[in-house]
């Protein structure tokens, strides 16, 4: 925990395009809890229309990343874009989302995690955002299926890795986080 003489960090949520501030707050409990931060949310941003391609029927995660670097203030951590369309990067045919540790933002879509189950569906979210924002901190890809930051290529792997770093990725953002507020 964060000595009461200082304060915390601030993980901001943009919401980009279409996205429910239910959806967005129901993001802020997790990710104060897996971060150790506060959490705010900004205003809403605009879908780029730049970042589709009518081809693929899908938004450029990378678009969106721009997009939220030119948004960045300095009194936040980290930036977590949040949107609403299929994304996708051109190596992969999707991508849950995707995080810049450069210049700190993220971006992550609720367009594939839908469930008939709010709890699941809003479960996702909570470890989708949660592993971008891992990347966005310089984190990668885990070997542990359980931990946050394996890299899900089904909602079936994400269902199961949760929102829980392993040992070995908590430490290392502990230590990330330690040289962001030093440097």
């Amino acid at each position: 925990m964060t000595p009461k003489h200082q304060t915390r960090p601030v993980i901001a949520l943009a919401p980009i395009g279409r996205v429910s501030s239910t959806q967005i707050e129901s993001l802020a409990t997790p990710l104060r809890k897996a971060l150790d931060a506060d959490v705010a949310v900004t205003a809403g941003l605009e879908l780029p229309v730049s970042a589709f391609d009518p081809r693929r029927g899908q938004y450029l995660s990378t678009a969106l990343l721009d997009l939220l670097a030119r948004a960045h203030r300095p009194e936040w951590e980290r930036l977590l874009g949040v949107a609403d369309v299929d994304l996708y990067v051109p190596e992969l045919n999707f991508v849950f989302g995707e995080g810049d540790p450069r210049r700190g933002v993220a971006v992550f879509s609720l367009a594939r995690l839908r469930s008939s189950d709010e709890a699941l569906f809003h479960r996702r979210s909570a470890t989708e955002a949660i592993h971008e924002l891992g990347h966005a901190y310089g984190l990668g890809h885990c070997d542990n299926p359980h931990c946050v930051m394996w890299f899900s290529n089904t909602l079936a792997e994400s269902d199961r890795k949760g929102t829980s770093f392993c040992s070995l990725h908590a430490a290392q953002l502990t230590r990330l986080r330690g040289q962001a507020i030093h440097n």
